[in-house]
Order: structure tokens, then sequence, then C-alpha cells
């Protein structure tokens, strides 16, 4: 009669995990995506596994207008710890009146040390 109880118990006890690590997934990779429809990129910096080799223009990105981020396509790796994912994201650059569309292939990782997901190929490249 125990040992019933205890394997429902685990089971119950892991699936509960696992739904609070596809949470944070989410939660993390949703406030990557408001930090760039919002134009907020230091903060989307902040989410970055390496940060850029060098500087990015602040003031390009302060007159790039995103008008548009929709995530199209997601799919976390047999890991676990590894999410690949495909977003649409709809802009206007400095200087222009005409919206431009990039397709931002992501890839994340889940840092151990850190408890967060990061994302491993930097900010979009908006031309």
């Amino acid at each position: 009669m125990k040992a019933p109880f205890w394997f429902a118990l685990t089971a119950l006890l892991s699936a509960c995990a696992h739904d609070y690590d596809l949470m944070k997934m989410e939660e993390q990779v949703s406030g990557y995506g408001a930090a760039i429809r919002w134009n907020l990129f230091k903060k989307a910096v902040t989410y970055l596994a390496v940060p850029p080799a060098r500087s990015p223009d602040w003031k390009a990105l302060a007159e790039t207008k995103v008008t548009a981020y929709t995530p199209q396509f997601r799919d976390t790796l047999t890991s676990g710890k590894v999410m690949m994912q495909s977003v649409e994201i709809r802009y206007i650059p400095p200087g222009s009146v005409v919206e431009k569309t990039l397709i931002d292939q992501q890839r994340w990782h889940f840092d151990d040390d850190t408890g967060r997901w990061m994302l491993e190929t930097g900010l979009p490249p908006f031309n």
C-alpha cells in the first residue's frame, strides 16, 4: 500500500519540477522578447550568454523601432537544457519609413551556475 503512494508522490513532484523548469524558460525567453519589442536593448543584453565583443551602436538601436516580435518555432533538444527558437521581427530602421522583416534564429541554453536561460546567438542583426 505504501509503495504506490510513494511512487505517485515521486511522479507528481517530478512533473511539478518539469513544469517549473518550463515556466522559468518561458518567463526568461518572454522577458527577452519584451525587451526587444519595447526597444530596451540594454536590458536585452543581460540575457546574452556572452557579452558582445564590441559595444552595440546604442544610438542606432535607440532609433530602431520594433513593430512586432513573433515567435514562429520553438524546439527543446533532448537534454532539456538547450532550446532553439525562430522569431520574426518587424522593425523600421533609423532614418527610414519602410518596415523590414528579419528571422532571428536563436539558440538558448540553461546555465546551471546562474539558474537562468541564456541566449547564445546575440542581439538580432538589424540592418
